[in-house]
């Protein structure tokens, strides 16, 4: 789960970075992989990849293919494909997708639900 890892399932090389010191708010729509250890509040959109830092803040609605979460989310996560979860992440929301990884030491506080139907209806 390195987070400057390529790891996008884009045929688009792109990676953007939201780095320490960085906040940003509104909609965030991206292509390719967006690594984020700044702050974000708003609503984070893609078809593509979030890798989420440990030093990362998130407060939106999040819809992407692949979250790679190690920081702090406060909304709901819908991954399309799957969501992982390391040790050092603490979401403070609901996460539907068809695949979860779960890493011992997360803290999720609301409900999972691996269903790979209702995370494709939320295209």
């Amino acid at each position: 789960m390195g987070l400057w890892k390529k790891n996008s399932n884009s045929k688009h090389g792109a990676t953007s970075v939201i780095d320490h010191g960085c906040e940003a708010q509104g909609r965030l729509n991206f292509v390719g992989t967006v690594a984020m250890n700044g702050k974000f509040r708003g609503e984070l959109f893609s078809a593509d990849t979030l890798l989420l830092g440990a030093e990362g803040e998130v407060e939106a609605e999040v819809q992407v293919a692949v979250g790679i979460i190690s920081g702090q989310i406060k909304g709901n996560i819908t991954g399309r494909e799957r969501v992982e979860i390391s040790g050092t992440a603490r979401v403070f929301g609901n996460i539907v997708t068809p695949v979860l990884v779960l890493e011992e030491g997360a803290v999720i506080d609301g409900q999972c639900k691996t269903d790979r139907r209702e995370a494709a209806n939320h295209d």
